[in-house]
């Protein structure tokens, strides 16, 4: 191969490089921004908190005062979680880079893995404090639909969407946990 094969082979093998590293890393890119925390947080915003108000409202035979009343709650709540959930990324992140740094100090992860842990049970507290509103809101009739809806929701989200079937039961302590085949 005499010099100028070689330079043309280079500086097209340079270009074809070049592309390709581009392409990923709009890829990465565009892929890494739909999968960050922040979107998920905003997605529950107000479309959200009144598309729950609206099932609630027609599942529960909600009033309108009783509509407002847990609009309100739930908006303080995503507030809420929103600060929590920032303070629990940004310790993470310290955590993470004290762990993966040449001369971690392993009382820092420690001291700040349990301030996650802190964080999340704060997190725990304020989805109670929301459930007992609810609950102080609704009538007992409702309380008890309420209840039912929420453990629909529930076996929804279950791993492979299966809801339980009538007649399962959960397995004893003792024994194993039966496979279902549908």
């Amino acid at each position: 191969m005499d010099i100028f094969t070689q330079k043309k082979f280079l500086v097209i093998t340079i270009i074809v490089l070049a592309v390709l590293n581009i392409t990923l890393m709009g890829f990465f890119l565009i892929r890494g921004n739909s999968n960050r925390p922040e979107q998920s947080n905003n997605s529950f915003s107000k479309d959200k908190i009144t598309d729950l108000s609206d099932v609630l409202k027609k599942e529960l035979a909600l009033s309108a005062e009783q509509v407002e009343r847990i609009k309100k709650i739930r908006s303080d709540f995503f507030e809420k979680e929103k600060e929590l959930s920032k303070e629990i990324r940004g310790v993470r992140d310290s955590m993470n880079f004290i762990m993966f740094n040449k001369d971690t100090d392993e009382e820092i992860v420690k001291d700040l893995a349990k301030r996650v842990s802190e964080y999340e049970y704060k997190m725990e507290l304020l989805r109670y404090e929301q459930a007992q509103q609810f609950k102080s809101i609704c009538t007992p009739e409702q309380r008890e639909k309420f209840e039912a809806l929420v453990k629909e929701i529930r076996d929804y989200f279950k791993p492979n969407n299966q809801p339980p079937r009538k007649g399962d039961r959960p397995p004893r302590r003792d024994e194993k946990p039966i496979k279902r085949n549908d």
